[in-house]
């Protein structure tokens, strides 16, 4: 609204007036919203002609800042503050001002923000300024009135101790100029496995590193120091982490380092306190005539070119004008040239957006500039390669209109699919890195995978394509965060009985029902599995839970895994069936099966996917259905096991009626119904993925 009222209209907004708002709002945070924590008072003196070194990556001094007394009571301050404000897991976030004033004994909050205050001045300022003393941050001032480092942000974080925890923070980089992470410790709920704090760095992976190589393992009460363009997440790891490393050698995304890692985020809480600093220059006010307007100071160039990228986002149809000129005041932040690179991809996507095959042209080469000079200035950012090789298809299909409108086929098609792959590739190289420590789920490599394994066969790299496609499959196999089956184990005792259905046209085993006393989900487990999902299909209110694109009226489905995420009961619960029910009931019906000339699996077996379906037949027929029912499909994975979660009319007057799994190879079949139910609650119907069927 200033900046608007500034520049006259709301409709054009100047330059001048929106670097004004700017620099007041950076100047406001650096000198308020922390005012509680010092700013530098001493700065350093800086020669501008001394000799540029190369900037650290981070630091990470062994000594830590704080004592093990104020970090137990900040820990502790903070598991109080969360436990009172709501008891759901997942990551915790509260700001350090608030958790201080949490604390009842004030003589115990002025001391510990003495303590952090003291940390502050006397050694996590100097370390920053001598370690990039030769940063913009430090150079934009002048001798008489040299620019200080402030707190803009103080924030605790907590993370683990519940079914599908994984890292403290979500990978990502981070506002201000400097980020001073400071590891809290954890509430260890698990003797066996001794938890640290970490920080995964994304600009340290290369295609040979290992796990231990890319993550900074911390002690309590340790910093480690980086600037904010970093891309880092905040994690828990295992103590041991790099002897697991050592124990396995494999270079799959499932490894003992990712397991154990899951592991110990589940059994443990850790916390950490993140403090964001930024530099300003202090100008003094005017006591003297009370009508004279404030000027602010400038702010860092880093900090105007960041906060000019976040207001871009808000000006959808003049978004690159802003970033060009974040571009032009900081040339060596990436994520500018990303964000322009996108825009240009996203507006030649664009199908309202009509304009010749030359600015389509010009637009993609603007395009390819931009994403490559991301790379250049960080070469680790998986994002900035996938948006590189989509622009690169987009510019070998323009290419080809081009060269047709003049009667010629283009000569360098061969060229361009080679760079679409070398991007992909290494898109697919960084994405991995996080995946393989739970940071990244699979979604944005399993697009790259795909994208890749197309361009090699569209190469005619067919030996390739499947190497990439084998990499794709690996991905559904760590999808879930549902037990794997642990195969030291002896198979547990009382597994549901079971036979096969056979087609007696075929002579081909079809799949596999059980029976007996003993089903695989028995009344309680199945209460306490519908109850979850029917608060879950109420919370959402019509809203679409699965990410199944095909979705039809009368259905309603909900993955088991986001169940879980959010119910550690129902985790625990349906984790010790996979493990003493599901897991040796499949090994043993399939043991001998060898239909399509695969034997069964020598590995782990885990769950691809587990979905909850709800069918209401009543609501589809009303939409003029027939009823309620899926189409038919064959599904992912190797195995697929469908449980009934209750009864069927015939054997509760209350129960549903229809309903069945339809199977194409019992069609033909004159002594076998092709329609086929589990014969009671808890029960299930088994058969492989590849086998045709419809709900």
């Amino acid at each position: 609204a200033s900046a608007a009222n500034d520049a006259g209209t709301p409709n054009e907004i100047s330059y001048a007036s929106i670097l004004k708002v700017i620099d007041e709002q950076h100047y406001t945070q650096a000198t308020q919203s922390c005012s509680y924590l010092p700013t530098e008072t001493a700065p350093l003196e800086w020669d501008p002609d001394e000799e540029a070194t190369p900037p650290n990556i981070y630091r990470a001094p062994i000594e830590p800042v704080l004592s093990s007394e104020a970090v137990d009571t900040l820990r502790s301050a903070a598991q109080s503050y969360f436990d009172a404000n709501g008891d759901s897991p997942g990551q915790k976030v509260a700001s350090l001002e608030s958790i201080l004033s949490s604390i009842s004994d004030q003589s115990l909050e002025c001391a510990l923000k003495a303590e952090l205050g003291n940390s502050i001045v006397d050694q996590i300022y100097p370390l920053v300024r001598s370690s990039w003393k030769n940063d913009s941050a430090f150079t934009f001032g002048d001798a008489n009135n040299p620019s200080k480092l402030s707190v803009s942000s103080a924030t605790i974080f907590a993370n683990g101790g519940h079914s599908g925890a994984v890292s403290l923070t979500t990978l990502e980089r981070d506002a201000g100029l400097f980020v001073v992470h400071i590891d809290l410790g954890n509430d260890q709920l698990d003797d066996e496995i001794e938890a640290r704090g970490g920080i995964y760095f994304e600009s340290l992976v290369h295609e040979f590193s290992k796990t231990t190589d890319v993550v900074v393992p911390l002690t309590e009460g340790q910093i480690v120091v980086h600037k904010s363009g970093e891309r880092t997440a905040a994690i828990i790891t295992p103590s041991n982490m790099r002897e697991l490393e050592q124990e396995d050698s494999r270079t799959t995304l499932d490894t003992l380092v990712r397991r154990q890692m899951l592991e110990t985020a589940r059994s443990t809480r850790h916390y950490a306190l993140r403090l964001v600093l930024t530099t300003h220059i202090e100008t003094p006010r005017s006591n003297n005539d009370s009508n004279t307007e404030f000027v602010y100071p400038e702010a860092p160039k880093a900090e105007r070119s960041y906060r000019l990228r976040n207001f871009s986002q808000a000006k959808e149809d003049d978004r690159i004008r802003y970033l060009t000129l974040a571009g032009l005041i900081d040339t060596t932040d990436h994520e500018t040239h990303l964000w322009m690179g996108f825009d240009y991809l996203t507006r030649i996507d664009n199908p309202e957006y009509k304009v010749g095959v030359n600015q389509r042209m010009s637009d993609i080469n603007k395009a390819v500039f931009h994403l490559q000079k991301a790379a250049i200035l960080y070469p680790n950012d998986p994002r900035v390669y996938f948006q590189l090789g989509t622009v690169l298809g987009a510019k070998m299909e323009c290419e080809k209109s081009l060269a047709e409108a003049q009667d010629n086929a283009p000569d360098n098609e061969l060229e361009i699919r080679a760079d679409i792959a070398a991007a992909l590739a290494k898109s697919a190289l960084y994405e991995s890195a996080a995946v393989k420590l739970g940071i990244n789920d699979i979604t944005d490599l399993t697009s790259c995978l795909n994208a890749l394994a197309q361009t090699h066969s569209e190469m005619g790299d067919f030996t390739t394509a499947l190497n990439v496609i084998d990499q794709w499959a690996e991905c559904g196999s760590i999808r879930s965060s549902l037990a794997i089956e642990n195969k030291s184990i002896s198979p547990a005792q009382g597994i549901p009985s079971y036979e096969w259905l056979t087609s007696h046209a075929t002579g081909r085993k079809v799949a596999v029902t059980t029976y007996g006393e003993i089903p695989l989900f028995d009344e309680d487990d199945r209460r306490l599995l519908v109850s979850a999902a029917d608060r879950s299909f109420a919370k959402a209110n019509g809203k679409q839970l699965s990410r199944y694109t095909m979705q039809y009226v009368g259905n309603s489905e909900v993955h088991l895994d986001d169940l879980c995420a959010n119910d550690p009961v129902l985790k625990e619960r349906v984790d010790q069936i996979l493990q003493n029910r599901v897991y040796p009931l499949v090994r043993n019906a399939f043991a001998e099966d060898t239909w399509g000339g695969s034997a069964a699996p020598s590995g782990p077996l885990c769950v691809y996917d587990s979905i909850f379906v709800r069918y209401n037949g009543d609501e589809a027929r009303q939409a003029g259905r027939i009823g309620a029912s899926q189409p038919l499909h064959q599904d992912g994975g190797i195995y697929s096991v469908n449980i009934a979660l209750n009864s069927h009319k015939e054997d509760n007057e209350d129960g549903f009626t229809g309903g069945g799994t339809f199977l194409e190879g019992l069609s033909l079949d004159r002594t076998c119904s092709c329609i086929q139910r589990p014969i009671s609650p808890g029960h299930a119907l088994l058969h492989h993925t590849t086998a045709r069927h419809a709900g």
